[in-house]
């Protein structure tokens, strides 16, 4: 990826960052509340948010089609995963909303395991296995990545990175 198109990215990390921090203050009874915004198209705050969604969704098909007819297909294998990545944690993620703290931690009956536990120990086999493929395969190519203190519930603190 270039540079340019990295900057996007962040920029859209850094968007989405603060629209959840809009989003989590709303409360589900102003959803009703009538907006003025133009892309509410004289509807409530609810067509509004319906309507980013749906316009976001309208411009990735269009990136893709751009793509497309530039040649510029994800033909990279690395280039697919990194999306694949992303699209997973991005699910991982929209799966948390919502949810009440208390609910991290409590027992679940048909699992040993709470929803922190799991959250806990896909980032622990992430980073175990990321921070493994930096030091062997791309062996310093990168510069020195900041270390994330997680424990895995079976295998405790992830191993310092040589």
């Amino acid at each position: 990826m270039g540079t340019q198109v990295d900057e996007l990215i962040s920029l859209l990390q850094r968007s989405l960052g603060q629209t959840l921090q809009i989003l989590s203050a709303l409360r589900d009874a102003e959803l009703d509340e009538s907006s003025g915004h133009i892309c509410a198209m004289g509807g409530s705050a609810q067509d509004l948010l319906a309507h980013n969604v749906d316009h976001e969704r309208m411009h990735v098909g269009q990136v893709y089609t751009a793509r497309y007819n530039q040649k510029q297909m994800q033909f990279s294998r690395v280039d697919r995963m990194a999306a694949e990545t992303l699209r997973a944690r991005a699910e991982l993620m929209a799966s948390l909303i919502g949810l009440p703290d208390a609910a991290l931690d409590a027992p679940m009956a048909e699992d040993a395991w709470t929803i922190r536990q799991m959250i806990e120990h896909t980032i622990y086999w992430e980073r175990h296995s990321m921070d493994e493929l930096a030091r062997t395969t791309l062996r310093g190519r990168l510069p020195a990545i900041e270390a994330i203190d997680v424990r895995d519930p079976v295998y405790g603190a992830l191993p310092a990175v040589e």
